[in-house]
């Protein structure tokens, strides 16, 4: 006998969006956090439009951008104070703005305040995980109140620890957390302002040898600044508020700004050796921590939970259980490849030698000149498609052409016909006609442009919106076989869910 389906362990931001993705499916929850509430600090401050995509499908989408700012525009500014845009996120094809910046606690307390509304979880606030019993059939955690008290034994068909960066659960598990850190350290200042910053409209990135600088927008009325703390340096200085201000005041033209918080970070990249043990996984910061440069660490979180979630919900409604295992082998490349560009753009930065940076300058000067840089603005971040992992077909190698593996583009917001489970994106009557009667969900689109482009009559999605298959109508018994095997009975055990009905 189990207590829940999923025991959830860590309520940030990574273990809220987890919680709420479960409970719409109608997945049983618990969810528990050492603290006694949702964070009170800002940290995490950027997300994309892959992950507001994710909060559309939880229903949330809307609350979050509420406290949050759409950034058109990132500038490098070289150490002769050259400004030039390295960055145009305008134009995306997944129905969000490419990036934003936000209010962490902001946003919790949005993700929050929707579990409850909808009792998505039981959620308990002020337990720590003390030790876990990974068996064969379930696992079992037992929780103490941090306030002090007995122990309690929670037991779930499976466990996820999204319990930051030093995990408990992991530490249990006994899984080595491999990486490096970074030697710099860095001061982060984030403060409240009456207006924007005229001087920072959008997130800069400044290469000057004698002190890098990252500074950024924030949520509407919030601004953070990073200056880094170079090798030798006492940082104990680098918190007193007259330094601060003495750091702050080239960015100020007349604003008012209040200092919310000032902590001095080291940064690290690091990843579990591996994200299962038995019916225990491990998402967000306890599976892989990474620079913060590119703005991908919570991003990458939210990956894992929405790919957690969808298999989670078939495996438990009857689905052959070997389809878990391709959680790891679906995210890991993709979170190693992230972490790979936050630290090349995090050495570009990081830069303290006046002669590399000159020649790094140089560099970037050459490639804006030439068009380069004007080409490479809205292609930098890698893209969202899977080499290896559950589909109707093997992804191409090459992700140039790729169809099977990649993330289905979003035109007039697509999801919110598409539902909740597997569906099928149509464009022609008779394929339609084959697809509804083996069960599945249909939109038909008999204009679609990404069908027309892979000259396909269909693509069947998954529930987190890839592509499991494509092609012609003589193809669709073949994608069907193949999707009865990866799901089997649950299959028919799903229905599409939209936005609408799980607010109801």
């Amino acid at each position: 006998m189990t207590d829940c389906d999923v025991l959830i362990c860590g309520l940030g931001p990574v273990g809220q969006l987890l919680a709420l993705l479960l409970g719409d499916l109608g997945v049983s929850v618990i969810a528990v956090d050492q603290a006694d509430g949702p964070c009170g600090h800002p940290r995490a401050s950027t997300m994309d439009d892959e992950v507001l995509r994710i909060f559309q499908a939880a229903g949330v989408h809307e609350q979050i951008l509420e406290n949050a700012q759409v950034q058109r525009s990132v500038s490098y500014i070289t150490a002769r104070s050259q400004s030039i845009e390295v960055l145009r996120p305008e134009a995306g094809d997944l129905g969000h703005p490419p990036l934003v910046t936000f209010h962490q606690p902001a946003m919790e307390r949005a993700m929050v305040s929707a579990l409850e509304e909808r009792g998505a979880a039981e959620l308990r606030w002020g337990c720590r995980v003390e030790t876990i019993d990974n068996s064969a059939d379930a696992v079992t955690a037992w929780l103490r109140p941090v306030a002090g008290g007995r122990a309690q034994a929670v037991t779930a068909r499976f466990m996820v620890g999204c319990d930051g960066s030093h995990s408990a659960v992991r530490s249990r598990l006994r899984i080595p957390f491999g990486g490096s850190t970074f030697a710099q350290r860095w001061l982060v200042v984030d403060a409240l302002v009456d207006r924007p910053l005229a001087r920072v409209p959008h997130p800069h990135f400044v290469g000057d040898p004698a002190r890098p600088v990252v500074t950024l927008p924030m949520s509407p009325g919030r601004h953070r600044w990073e200056w880094m703390i170079h090798p030798g340096e006492d940082q104990t200085p680098f918190l007193q508020p007259a330094r601060i201000r003495e750091l702050m005041a080239p960015w100020i033209s007349g604003e008012e700004v209040e200092v919310e918080r000032a902590v001095v970070y080291t940064f690290h990249a690091r990843t579990a050796a591996r994200w299962r043990v038995g019916r225990v996984f491990l998402a967000g910061d306890a599976a892989h921590v990474m620079p913060p440069f590119v703005g991908q660490g919570f991003s990458s979180g939210a990956r894992d939970a929405s790919n957690l979630a969808w298999k989670f919900d078939a495996v438990l409604r009857g689905a052959p259980a070997r389809l878990l295992d391709s959680y790891e082998s679906e995210r890991r490349p993709h979170v190693m490849s992230m972490q790979r560009l936050a630290v090349r753009w995090g050495r570009v930065v990081q830069t303290s030698n006046p002669r590399v940076g000159a020649i790094r300058d140089g560099m970037i000067e050459a490639l804006n000149r030439s068009g380069a840089l004007a080409w490479g603005r809205e292609r930098v971040k890698p893209l969202p498609a899977y080499r290896t992992g559950v589909f109707g077909s093997t992804p191409r190698r090459v992700p140039f052409g790729r169809t099977v593996g990649t993330l289905f583009p979003q035109p007039d917001r697509l999801d919110e016909r598409l539902g909740r489970g597997w569906s099928v994106l149509s464009g022609s009557p008779d394929a339609s006609s084959v697809w509804r009667d083996a069960g599945l969900h249909v939109v038909e689109r008999y204009s679609d442009s990404w069908l027309r482009a892979q000259r396909a009559d269909w693509a069947l999605l998954r529930p987190d919106r890839f592509v499991y298959a494509c092609g012609g109508e003589d193809q669709v018994a073949t994608a069907l076989h193949a999707l009865r095997t990866t799901v089997g009975s649950a299959l028919q055990a799903t229905r599409p869910r939209t936005p609408t009905e799980v607010a109801a």
